[in-house]
């Protein structure tokens, strides 16, 4: 499966409060192998809030958002959550 990632996507790219501790992005894309018979697939990511200075907005939600679908341009979306 592809997996997309997106932190805090409800707010412009450039002034989201939430990033990855790896590479210092919003967002994280990544391949899931999926194989009958094999046990579950665990994977980690770390994120951090900014500095309250770095941003104004402190009262809404972080927003998060994963969409899982079919490598390939497969008929489509297969789980999207937020």
């Amino acid at each position: 499966l592809d997996a997309e990632l997106q932190l805090d996507r409800l707010k412009p790219k450039l002034s989201r409060r939430v990033l990855l501790l790896q590479g210092h992005q919003s967002s994280w894309h990544g391949a899931l192998a999926l194989a009958p018979g094999t046990p579950p697939l665990c994977h980690n990511l770390t994120a951090y809030l900014r500095a309250e200075a770095d941003f104004k907005d402190k009262l809404s939600p972080v927003a998060l958002s994963l969409s899982l679908a079919l490598p390939g341009g497969g008929p489509g979306l297969v789980l999207y959550a937020d």
